[in-house]
């Protein structure tokens, strides 16, 4: 019964689409779009279904979690095609989106000009899509909605994995409860959707999470290596295609994950380094970024002055960390603390001028994702130096990951950061489970009461000074002047 009514949703959510994008689109392409959004849930539906110890809510997060994304896009593609004549096949796009589509299209038939492109991974599947079925922005959206899901459902696996002999819930509830949380994760879905290689980056962390998770689970989870190996390839290849950068993380990952049976495990971590090395050489071959740009990007420099950490929004934080790209690297390390604060509160839950529409509505729910850090921080402060209340060597891998990030980029985009955030879940997802069986419940309640307390005078510190680096560029008094000035 509980399968039939699932089935039964699912059905109900596609003929809404369909009916929705119909009616706005026409029928033609209201069905391009239903058939291209229902191939990119089919395929993590299917993943989900042959995962160990799937089950029926798992499926219905993975269908709240569609529906979710689904509303998303649709509003994505009446926004873009609105006004001046843009249309699916032209649509208004802006900034590395318009890079990428006018890159496949140049490709395509040499209609529009020629676009420079960093890493062409991303862009060349643009290209596949309009080689199969056309040039619309149809097809690169539903690939990266079928790479979002993809990803949530690879966070839920990786949760169950590694947690199931940690705890007492069920696998089946790790596995729903780690895709759940992944709705904490807003900003970081509505990248996935874009037309930005944020989607395949995401899904091709969760791919070498997944498989390097085998290194920290059971005996009966850890099952053919060579599975484990061949996901780590698919996950290395994808990388070294669109982003050869964070492969220094995966590869980071891999000395973490190996390190406490090393042993036991050195095969497989060494295989997983030549993979890492060989999506490194090949990657960087076709990108116009080489090994002697990415140490001059680490080493910082004027060039990453003028381009990091700008006037306008970013003024009051210019001012605070001053030339920080140009200090020596005991310096920035010093101010992780900070650069690693502001890389975890932005973006700022409200609007930066920014139009009014659900897609940059959704970008700003940042609070369900501080409450989430809220309860990481709890198990990195509480309980990762307490010998039988650790989960491992796993929270270590995305916690370094993030510090590394805060200290090559000064916290300034956030967007760098998002691949690593769902690698948080199964951390969250562990203390929770510890909480609700009675483990530190007290300790646990002050700390989130304190949190949030500390959360909420950040960002009211925070509003105040974008404020005035706003009002000051625009001349203009800002709102706490007008509110002093009328007090007087």
């Amino acid at each position: 019964m509980p399968k039939l009514l699932l089935l039964l949703a699912e059905v109900l959510l596609f003929a809404i689409l369909s009916v929705a994008t119909s009616s706005h689109f026409g029928w033609v392409e209201g069905l391009r779009i239903t058939a291209a959004y229902l191939v990119a849930y089919l395929v993590p539906r299917t993943v989900l279904r042959r995962a160990r110890a799937a089950s029926v809510p798992a499926c219905v997060v993975l269908l709240m979690m569609a529906a979710f994304l689904m509303a998303a896009c649709y509003s994505g593609l009446v926004e873009w095609t609105g006004t001046g004549g843009y249309t699916l096949h032209q649509p208004n796009l802006d900034g590395d989106s318009l890079k990428y589509y006018k890159w496949a299209w140049y490709h395509y038939d040499g209609s529009v000009p020629w676009e420079k492109v960093i890493f062409p991974g991303f862009p060349c599947m643009i290209l596949c899509l309009f080689k199969a079925f056309g040039v619309s922005v149809i097809w690169p959206q539903a690939l990266n909605l079928m790479f979002t899901l993809l990803a949530v459902v690879l966070t839920g696996m990786t949760t169950r994995r590694l947690l199931a002999h940690r705890v007492k819930a069920m696998p089946s509830a790790l596995l729903a409860g780690g895709m759940l949380l992944c709705f904490a994760l807003t900003y970081n879905l509505m990248m996935g959707i874009s037309i930005l290689k944020e989607g395949s980056i995401g899904m091709a962390m969760a791919l070498a999470g997944f498989a390097m998770s085998s290194m920290s689970a059971s005996d009966e989870e850890r099952f053919q290596p060579w599975r484990d190996l061949l996901l780590m390839a698919l996950a290395c290849a994808l990388l070294g295609a669109v982003r050869t950068t964070y492969l220094y993380i995966v590869l980071a990952g891999i000395v973490i994950m190996a390190l406490p049976h090393l042993r036991r495990d050195w095969g497989m971590a060494l295989t997983m380094v030549a993979l890492v090395v060989v999506a490194l050489v090949v990657g960087n071959y076709f990108a116009a970024y080489s090994f002697d740009r990415h140490v001059k990007i680490v080493n910082g420099g004027w060039n990453m002055q003028r381009f990091y950490v700008i006037r306008g929004p970013q003024g009051f934080y210019r001012d605070l960390i001053g030339y920080y790209f140009l200090f020596s690297p005991l310096h920035r390390a010093a101010m992780l603390p900070l650069t690693a604060s502001i890389q975890f509160f932005v973006p700022f839950p409200w609007l930066n001028g920014e139009s009014p529409i659900l897609f940059n509505y959704l970008c700003r729910v940042s609070y369900t994702w501080y409450l989430l850090g809220g309860v990481v921080l709890f198990y990195f402060a509480c309980m990762s130096w307490r010998g039988r209340e650790n989960m491992g060597a796993w929270p270590w891998w995305p916690a370094l990951a993030f510090v590394m990030l805060a200290y090559v980029m000064g916290g300034s985009i956030t967007r760098y950061v998002l691949p690593v955030q769902p690698l948080f879940i199964p951390v969250a997802m562990y203390v929770l489970c510890r909480v609700i069986e009675g483990h530190r419940r007290k300790a646990f309640v002050r700390w989130m009461v304190l949190f949030v307390l500390l959360v909420a005078v950040v960002l009211m510190t925070c509003l105040e000074l974008q404020e005035k680096a706003i009002s000051q560029a625009l001349h203009t008094p800002s709102l706490v002047d007008f509110l002093k000035s009328l007090r007087h």
